[in-house]
């Protein structure tokens, strides 16, 4: 195969196959462009272009193209433009259903291209942060290939990838960490001889395990980052776990939330891979079948001695040493201090564990009674921390209702544990959740909260695996229903179908939604206007812009839109076109609020106008 770009030069990279990103593993490789666009793209291989694509986020100006001799298909994402006569053909097409997304399919004879042959131009286009050409290779199947098992001598590597962090927590309601029922993080050292420790060497632990890692590859003349090729386990010189990232499906690619500690990712944004296989990461056929998936098991007095590798996709490596040691958990009555103020609780969950934490308790052995739908039980102190008592129940023997402590009852909000792999319904105040077999990777326990126009879905460090359906009924009259959608805590709209005083949405993130109205339209700024071009800044208050269509004299002028830089620009039907007359620019929001701009056009002004306008746009980007 042939480098897509600077064929046979030096080339560096912004980001690498298997990169740990948002909701996705990355699914190829970010060709640094110096910070430039319009650079020549290149056929990898004989074939045909089976698919070419311009939207407004995702690859943006995206292209694919199908090599039958090997049964694989590369794309060339974020494009600035198509070479020609692709560039035309997608035009005619864009013209002819009056739109600026657009996604069209030739067939094979259509657009045969030879290996090197020119095909588009690198650019900027969708969910781009700067400028590179993302590349991928695809098999048949719809796999995710490591371009770099292809051979290609563009990219130069021999910089060993970087450990970060470790971290190990406690899997079952009897393991401990360090005495504690929590994760333990440590920073680790580099050796003169190259591997890694942790200070000390040693940690303490009991009970089932897990070690998490932080660590990231890094690459010759570039500052960039990128992620593992292949991470290895050893426990006591045995092949604990084993993690390599050949190639992955595409339709699993946002498993990388159970391959993560997603709670962790979440709440701090490091991304610690989970160096054993979860209950529920079921689907990634990266990960070697070994026994007890990764997990250790340290007993009293044992000591295991752990040894991890990482590697790049140049098989650079680097190695780490520690010792988990095996202590013992203390039969003695855990030391609190009394107190007269006020009892607080607080509770919180990990996996199927229920964590009391209780201040200021009377006693020093007090106990907490735990009151399910069925049984009362007496929980004793677990251990202290800060002279706080912590408690912990098995939520699987059953959902508590409350808690009793000091003789003080305290509400729990849990109100239904949520099954994966079977379908399930939660009703609750004319409100109903819908969770489908495969929307979660392991057991949730529920709790929602409803506000006004709000409503909380336990929260945001629970990850989705697919979708669920919401039906929503707000404690609050809602005027106009026909400008009113929800949104997620990000303000981001997810839109919604509403009847009878209930809206109807779908979500794949849990967390907190509200529902606003929209009743502004989105507005536009002419930034330029001569015969041979126009542009318009254009923003919209809340839900968003959903279309757009300019007309000349009531005919529709074809335009591209670069939601980076709030920018619609005119685009020539062909070089003889002109933008003499009576312009209009009808922009609509994704609530419907719409409204028209105008402007006339009536002199010949300097056609260098709007170039100058994207490439003042183009250079504020680079600054960023």
């Amino acid at each position: 195969m042939l480098f897509p770009i600077n064929p046979n030069k030096l080339n560096h990279l912004a980001g690498g196959m298997g990169d740990l990103r948002h909701n996705h593993f990355h699914a190829g490789l970010d060709i640094k462009t110096q910070g430039r666009e319009g650079l020549p793209v290149y056929a990898s291989d004989e074939g045909y272009i089976s698919e070419m694509r311009i939207q407004t986020r995702g690859y943006g100006h995206v292209m694919y193209v199908t090599h039958p001799k090997t049964g694989l298909v590369t794309v060339y994402g974020h494009l600035k433009a198509f070479a020609e006569p692709m560039a035309s053909y997608v035009k005619q097409e864009r013209l002819k259903k009056q739109t600026f997304e657009i996604s069209v399919k030739p067939a094979p004879n259509e657009f045969p291209v030879q290996k090197g042959q020119l095909i588009a131009y690198s650019g900027n286009t969708g969910g781009s942060a700067g400028p590179h050409l993302h590349f991928e290779i695809r098999d048949g199947r719809n796999n995710l290939l490591n371009p770099l098992l292809f051979g290609f001598t563009e990219i130069v590597d021999n910089t060993p990838p970087v450990f970060q962090e470790i971290a190990i927590k406690p899997l079952e309601i009897d393991s401990r960490v360090m005495s504690d029922f929590e994760t333990h993080r440590y920073s680790p050292t580099k050796s003169n001889d190259g591997s890694y420790s942790i200070a000390g060497g040693e940690i303490l632990a009991n009970g089932w395990v897990g070690i998490e890692l932080m660590a990231v590859d890094r690459m010759n003349y570039t500052h960039h980052t990128n992620g593992l090729n292949c991470v290895e386990m050893l426990v006591d010189n045995q092949e604990a776990y084993f993690f390599h990232l050949e190639k992955f499906p595409d339709a699993y690619s946002n498993d990388i939330n159970i391959h993560l500690d997603y709670p962790t990712y979440k709440s701090s944004g490091k991304k610690m891979q989970k160096l054993f296989i979860d209950d529920g990461n079921i689907n990634l056929p990266v990960y070697k079948p070994l026994v007890n998936k990764g997990k250790i098991f340290v007993k009293e007095g044992e000591t295991r001695q752990v040894t991890i590798k990482i590697w790049d996709t140049n098989e650079n490596m680097s190695v780490m040493h520690f010792t988990v040691k095996g202590q013992a958990i203390s039969t003695n009555t855990p030391t609190l201090t009394p107190s007269n103020a006020p009892t607080q609780v607080a509770t919180s969950t990990k996996d199927n564990t229920l964590i009391i934490s209780a201040k200021n308790l009377k006693n020093s052995n007090q106990v907490c009674k735990v009151i399910t739908q069925s049984t009362v039980e007496s929980l004793p102190i677990k251990f202290v921390k800060n002279n706080t008592a912590i408690y912990l129940w098995d939520l699987r023997k059953g959902i508590p209702s409350s808690i009793r402590i000091d003789s003080t009852e305290f509400p729990l909000g849990i109100q239904k544990a949520i099954y994966s792999g079977v379908d399930q319904t939660f009703k609750t105040l004319g409100t109903s959740i819908f969770f489908p077999a495969e929307s979660l990777y392991d057991t949730l326990y529920l709790n929602t909260k409803i506000e006004k126009n709000k409503i909380q879905i336990a929260d945001a460090l629970t990850p989705l695996k697919k979708p669920i359906t919401v039906t929503f009924k707000p404690l609050i009259s809602i005027i106009s229903p026909d400008k009113t959608a929800v949104y997620n805590h990000d303000r981001k709209f997810l839109g919604g179908t509403w009847r009878n005083g209930e809206v109807t949405f779908k979500t794949d993130i849990l967390g907190d939604f509200q529902v606003l109205s929209d009743t502004i339209p989105p507005k536009a700024t002419l930034v330029n206007k001569t015969q041979d071009g126009f542009s318009f800044h254009v923003s919209d208050n809340l839900s968003g812009i959903k279309s757009f269509k300019a007309t000349i004299n009531g005919k529709f002028v074809l335009c591209d839109y670069e939601y980076k830089k709030s920018l619609i620009w005119s685009v020539k039907s062909d070089s003889t076109q002109n933008f003499i007359g009576d312009l209009a620019l009808e922009l609509v929001d994704n609530q419907g609020n719409s409204k028209t701009y105008t402007a006339v056009i009536d002199s010949l002004k300097a056609p260098q106008a709007i170039k100058k306008s994207l490439d003042k746009g183009h250079e504020k980007n680079r600054k960023k």
